[in-house]
């Protein structure tokens, strides 16, 4: 949780610097864990992107409960949700006075339904915070890129935000919009003067309103670093890679929303089913978004029931389960904490403290702080947590864990940044000493809620150690071109290591897919016909990869063996 309003950092002779979060960012940051539900034409038409050609008649849930979409989130411990009132396609999920092209005209309760209404009032019942997904992009309206679409979006904006009750985030995209010009300035306005506490997520033209950014890629993947401060010229021509990490001393504060699918799919394919992301994925995800000092927008795509299907709603709930319980356990409990710099009243030992408004912070003259910590006893750990007071800006820019293991310090990892939040991971180490060294400090830091947990994580779905051949599987498909093997496992399965019997000589890759592209993750050369490929670390998120040859295939006798040793 954040601590503005409950401090008076100033009595302690700590003051912002840089660029700062608002209040809406800051509700933002508290929210942690989000979700984007892609609903609507797609579902239907079995698309992603729709061309707005569609038929009203073919949006027909037959079991629609929404209300069963936001209890599983919140089961799963999320905290927010973003629905697609309106995709590229242009179809509506309310009856919207502006088009035709919505669910006034679809079979769903013969036209009387209304799904924003439904989300809202289930996202009101249980706690969650709606946000809402309005497309810029409209394939359907026949105003779409002309002056006069500006008016019909602010109206089906107004409609939005006008009789849902409260709305916390205005998500917007710039797909397929680069030809058109829009009235962000009044589009803007119109979010401020309706809805003042949500925030607004875009880029491109929408620039000077937004306070959430792309993180720049959809793999769930924040920068290392990941600084919430960038500047403008970023967002306005979309620099992925400064999107990833921000700019320290960056011009504004705007952090990064880190997007990402459960599915290889935002909306829902039937064929996908096997191909859910695993709760250890879903973990890895949690540690590369919340854990980088960003948010974490999960999409949960409903079914054609107008269901979240049973294989996302367990995988949410074993995400929740494993990311609990390797959170209940904070070794640093109890522990002894010394430093050679901290300010009067806001010594060290403040890092472990159940009191929100204690915190730890160095003295302004000093530009090195080194924070010893002893635990109670030896443990096994794998992960150090710290959190840094965000509203006061960012002012730790170099900071160092070491571990004293068998009477050696041995550094387990460095970042450049902390913000809301740094959770760093690492190879599993028995010790009861951590140093903390924070470096380079030109103003005082202001740091709490050190955490020292263990995040031991197996489970017993596909991830089950045999010598069984995988590519035999029910399921698995095999595909082999002229030099390349490309293997659909059916479902992400854990692998290490390859076999591949009469292959070429020469150099081989190995790409995995992470679910939005093919990445290189290994590589051999083969001497003997027999490719024998050893993975250093087990493959635990693809359902899909291939062997690229630098040499042609014999097709018809090249053998394929998957294996998790």
């Amino acid at each position: 949780m954040s601590l503005k309003n409950k401090i008076d950092f100033g009595a302690f002779g700590l003051f912002p610097s840089g660029a700062t979060p608002n209040e809406r960012q800051i509700e933002w940051f508290d929210r942690e864990r989000m979700i984007f539900f892609h609903f609507g034409m797609n579902t239907f038409t079995d698309k992603e992107w729709g061309d707005g050609t569609e038929s009203p008649s073919t949006f027909n849930p037959t079991e629609l409960d929404v209300r069963q979409w936001v209890k599983a989130i919140k089961d799963g411990g999320f905290t927010a949700a973003i629905l697609t009132a309106k995709h590229h396609d242009g179809f509506c999920l309310w009856p919207s006075a502006y088009t035709e092209h919505s669910i006034k005209n679809s079979p769903y309760k013969n036209g009387k339904g209304d799904i924003v209404r439904e989300f809202t009032d289930a996202c009101a019942e249980l706690g969650i915070k709606a946000g809402i997904y309005l497309s810029p992009w409209d394939r359907h309206e026949k105003t779409w890129g002309k002056d006069e679409y500006n008016d019909f979006y602010v109206g089906q904006l107004t409609e939005l935000l006008t009789n849902y009750g409260k709305i916390w985030e205005c998500w917007w995209d710039g797909a397929g919009s680069t030809e058109a010009v829009y009235d962000w300035e009044r589009w803007a306005r119109t979010v401020r003067t309706l809805q003042p506490d949500a925030v607004i997520f875009g880029s491109l033209g929408a620039t000077p309103f937004v306070d959430v950014r792309w993180v720049g890629n959809e793999k769930g993947v924040a920068g290392k670093p990941c600084y919430a401060t960038i500047d403008e010229i970023s967002l306005v021509v979309e620099t992925t890679s400064e999107l990833n990490s921000g700019k320290l001393g960056g011009e504004r504060f705007i952090p990064a929303e880190v997007d990402v699918s459960i599915r290889p799919g935002w909306f829902y394919h039937k064929e996908q089913d096997c191909m859910v992301r695993t709760p250890e994925n879903l973990i890895d995800l949690w540690f590369n978004s919340n854990g980088s000092n960003a948010g974490f927008l999960l999409n949960l795509p409903p079914d054609r029931r107008g269901l979240i299907h049973e294989n996302d709603v367990k995988s949410l709930l074993n995400f929740k389960k494993t990311l609990d319980k390797c959170l209940s356990v904070n070794y640093a409990d109890g522990a002894t904490i010394e430093c050679d710099n901290e300010r009067v009243g806001c010594e060290a030992e403040n890092l472990i403290s159940d009191t929100p408004s204690r915190f730890y912070s160095s003295n302004d003259d000093n530009e090195e702080a080194i924070i010893n910590i002893t635990l109670k006893e030896k443990s096994e750990f794998n992960t150090v947590i710290i959190r840094e007071i965000i509203e006061l800006g960012h002012k730790v820019t170099d900071i160092c864990a070491d571990v004293l293991a068998n009477g050696e310090w041995k550094e387990v990892f460095k970042s450049k940044c902390i913000g809301y939040r740094l959770a760093e991971r690492f190879d599993t180490v028995l010790a009861d000493k951590i140093r903390l060294r924070i470096k380079g400090l030109k103003e005082s830091c202001a740091l709490y809620g050190l955490g020292v947990h263990n995040f031991t994580l197996r489970y017993e779905k596909n991830s089950t150690k045999s010598d069984k051949n995988l590519a035999l599987s029910q399921g698995c498909a095999v595909e082999i071109t002229d030099n390349c093997i490309d293997v659909n496992l059916g479902g992400v399965i854990h692998f290490n290591k390859i076999k591949v019997e009469n292959s070429p000589l020469g150099k081989c890759e190995l790409l995995v897919f992470n679910g939005f592209s093919f990445e290189k993750y290994a590589s051999a050369e083969t001497k003997d016909s027999c490719l024998n490929l050893e993975l250093d670390k087990t493959v635990d998120y693809a359902y899909r990869f291939k062997l690229v040859f630098e040499n042609p295939l014999d097709k018809e006798k090249a053998k394929l063996s998957v294996f998790h040793m």
